[in-house]
């Protein structure tokens, strides 16, 4: 029973431990599963209420009150066959597929990038183009501008 209290204290702990010391009894190899598995465990405490039972019946209440605060995550073991399998690796591939569909729509493609890039350049050079050739038109209107006053000052001398 000392081996089992050794094994209860080392589960109840609250710091983890690297090593449960089921080893240590054949009882506490045979509980393995119901005290540290997967398994749904009931324990029951007998007590007395004899007077001279009283030591007895405290120890006794000590270690159901340990065993108590043994936590375990009992799951549902199952026997996966190959249909299992498959639905499994079925149901993955379709969530990954939607995931990867999400992910694809979400992301820039690269090429249509460099083509936007690519004419966003282009329309740059134009504009440059197109602002040179407005100066150089601009220069000329003026130049033909002052012409024109200059001629009219003339014309307005010779009258």
């Amino acid at each position: 029973l000392s081996a089992l209290g050794n094994v209860i204290a080392a589960l109840t702990d609250r710091r983890p431990r690297q090593h449960i010391p089921y080893r240590d009894s054949k009882l506490t190899r045979l509980l393995e599963d119901s005290l540290g598995g997967n398994c749904k465990t009931t324990m029951m405490a007998m007590v007395s209420p004899a007077g001279e039972a009283f030591g007895e019946s405290l120890s006794t209440l000590k270690f159901a009150n340990r065993a108590k605060s043994i936590q375990n995550t009992a799951r549902i073991n199952e026997d996966v066959d190959e249909k299992t399998l498959l639905r499994r690796y079925e149901l993955e591939l379709r969530r990954l597929r939607a995931k990867l569909s999400a992910r694809s729509t979400e992301t820039v493609d690269k090429t249509r990038v460099a083509e936007l890039e690519q004419a966003m350049k282009l329309a740059e050079q134009s504009k440059a183009e197109a602002m040179t050739s407005l100066e150089a038109t601009s220069r000329a209107f003026i130049l033909e501008k002052e012409e024109k006053k200059r001629l009219e000052g003339r014309i307005r001398q010779m009258s």
